[in-house]
């Protein structure tokens, strides 16, 4: 479980709401949680972290609607690889995941989880 039952109990309420959450939710209306804006992507912050295993957990969305890598446009892809570098740069995240079709919640959008994970020792 990478989700407590509070955030996984909010995540499923606000399911609730969406006529087929999968198929319907995009991040177009997360705007309110943009971190940083690029031309074709934004940082937003997750309102449902997987905070069993994450410190921070952010994720990068892009602004147009696609579900999948392979139907990035070139300027989309050569800002990602430069988004990517940066955030490599930094030194701030952890790991970058993305879920295949099959694992995640929010077909219609794709979205790159950036996560920070919680210490262990």
């Amino acid at each position: 479980m990478s989700r407590s039952e509070k955030v996984k109990s909010q995540y499923l309420a606000d399911q609730s709401r969406y006529d087929n959450f999968s198929k319907n939710k995009d991040f177009d209306e997360d705007r309110e949680k943009i971190i940083k804006s690029y031309r074709y992507w934004n940082i937003i912050k997750n309102l449902y972290p997987y905070d069993m295993i994450a410190k921070e957990h952010d994720m990068l969305v892009p602004k147009r609607i696609f579900g999948k890598m392979s139907e990035c446009k070139k300027e989309e892809w050569d800002e990602y690889k430069i988004i990517m570098n940066q955030l490599e740069f930094d030194g701030y995240y952890d790991a970058m995941l993305e879920n295949f079709s099959k694992g995640r919640t929010v077909l219609k959008q794709l979205h790159l989880h950036l996560i920070v994970w919680i210490e262990k020792n």
